[in-house]
């Protein structure tokens, strides 16, 4: 009993920062895409990707924080369903975002076009927010990949505890007096 309170405590935590961290992804995201917009160019799939799964993050969290504190075995296991749906979801993104990793900030291609679309806008130039937002959102993404998969598991482990409980609620109880 003790072991599946922990695990529903801990993935209610992991839950809340999936929820956070899938809300600043949205909004970095946004911002690059306006970028895009702002020139007329067609937003590449590199940030396009992370944009859809981040803003699907935010239903899911939302989601599974209930199902964690509220709902029954079926909905829990439909929650680890959608977590693992999304942890794919963000190792494509890691994986259309891979040439965006350098710890060198200028060989990033991702920074280095916003930074081209921001001054051909009539904006100054400024590479230290392109920098650090392309860095930010590298983080972001491999730090939801550790979560969504983290909380894959303890999904599972939660509902598996409340299909016990419940099996063992539905087990007939033994009658002490047999009819022979």
């Amino acid at each position: 009993m003790v072991a599946g309170g922990i695990a529903k405590t801990l993935t209610w935590f992991t839950r809340l920062f999936q929820l956070f961290f899938s809300i600043i992804l949205v909004g970095i995201l946004s911002y690059m895409i306006h970028q895009y917009k702002d020139v007329g160019v067609k937003s590449p799939r590199e940030l396009v990707v992370p944009e859809v799964f981040s803003v699907l993050a935010i239903f899911v969290s939302f989601f599974s924080i209930l199902a964690v504190c509220f709902l029954g075995y079926t909905l829990q296991l439909v929650a680890a369903f959608l977590d693992f749906a999304i942890f794919v979801g963000y190792l494509a993104s890691a994986g259309l975002l891979r040439h965006n990793f350098h710890t060198r900030s200028a060989r990033n291609p991702l920074r280095n076009v916003l930074i081209s679309l921001h001054m051909a806008d009539g904006n100054p130039h400024r590479p230290k927010l392109f920098s650090g937002l392309v860095k930010l959102l590298g983080a972001l993404i491999i730090i939801q990949i550790f979560l969504f998969f983290i909380t894959t598991i303890l999904s599972v482990f939660v509902a598996q505890k409340a299909g016990d409980r419940r099996a063992f609620r539905e087990k007939p109880a033994r009658s002490d007096h047999q009819v022979v």
